[in-house]
């Protein structure tokens, strides 16, 4: 079968390659899986260059990569709610191959005819969701997204408007045809524009009020600004590190406020969903699949064409996602 495979650590522009190897043989209590699409999302970035956790980190040399897709069931490995060709999303490893094993907990089943390309896409709705409920941030309240261009922050930001959670969108520039404000931001910041501080800006723009809550992919300098526009009680959630500079607050500032500053990790990092997740699941899905709610996908590539696929995702992300495609659904 054709795989895509890492022989050592670095960018997946630099290190990952086309192979046919041997298609696998589910183990005892395994799932077979023939894969239909996959996102490539940054954390299939973090995973070729060694950045996750010890227990999430390659395999050398011969690791199959990617991270999170779509497929149809070949084998069930026992679990009685799956069934020969049943449609599936999940999160786990080596999936950029045609056929992938996978413990069946991970399995995500979906109806027969849910759009491919968006349930390529659970990932980011999950985390999108997940981001928003940790800000606390309720309606009426304001909340900072930066990134404000990439899928997971224009996902929270129509999920957030549905809510009445008032949104202010960082990004890096503007781009053209992108309009954050038809999604649901009522305003937009571009970091390439700023004559002023960001934390002025930020009150400018939401008329002079403190945030409520900040969901930052940044880091660095733009973390640190937004850190002092966040109020009492505020909660700042850590998605991402794209600037690696060291951030900045005042520790009297987060006492005296009772501010909270936490990290995010996907919610199924580590382990697989549990069944009591699986209402709170369905409601994503039906989310994610709602024709109103913009989910932009900017190429669809046969796995044979994986470079161009990885090359315009570091090109030009804020244009939408690439969707890597193994077989029809």
């Amino acid at each position: 079968m054709k795989a895509l495979v890492q022989d050592r650590i670095g960018s997946p522009l630099d290190v990952v390659e086309l192979r046919d190897i041997p298609q696998p043989e589910p183990g005892p209590g395994e799932a077979l899986v023939r894969m239909v699409a996959a996102g490539i999302h940054p954390g299939d970035f973090f995973y070729t260059q060694a950045q996750y956790p010890e227990a999430k980190r390659p395999s050398l040399p011969g690791q199959v990569v990617g991270n999170h897709g779509v497929g149809r069931v070949v084998s069930t490995g026992g679990r009685a709610d799956l069934s020969p060709g049943q449609l599936v999303a999940f999160s786990a490893t080596r999936l950029w191959a045609e056929f992938v094993t996978v413990d069946p907990a991970y399995l995500v089943p979906l109806p027969d005819d849910y759009p491919v390309e968006r349930a390529a896409q659970l990932m980011p709705a999950i985390t999108a969701r997940d981001l928003l409920e940790a800000s606390e941030v309720q309606a009426g309240q304001w909340l900072a997204v930066t990134a404000g261009h990439s899928l997971v922050s224009t996902l929270l930001i129509q999920m957030a408007r549905r809510r009445g959670v008032r949104v202010v969108a960082i990004v890096r520039k503007t781009v053209e045809g992108r309009d954050l404000k038809a999604l649901g931001a009522e305003a937009v910041i571009a970091l390439s524009a700023l004559e002023i501080p960001l934390a002025e800006a930020v009150r400018k723009a939401i008329g002079g009020a403190n945030l409520a809550g900040v969901v930052d992919a940044i880091g660095g300098a733009v973390l640190t600004q937004l850190l002092e526009a966040l109020g009492f009680l505020g909660r700042a959630v850590i998605v991402g590190a794209y600037d690696l500079a060291p951030f900045q607050t005042n520790a009297l500032k987060v006492l005296m406020e009772g501010q909270v500053i936490r990290a995010y990790i996907y919610r199924y990092f580590f382990d697989a969903p549990p069944p009591a997740d699986a209402a709170w699941l369905k409601s994503v899905l039906d989310e994610l699949a709602d024709p109103a709610t913009e989910v932009l996908i900017a190429g669809r590539r046969g796995i044979d064409d994986f470079r161009a696929a990885l090359e315009d995702t570091v090109r030009a992300p804020e244009k939408g996602k690439q969707v890597l495609v193994f077989d029809q659904a």
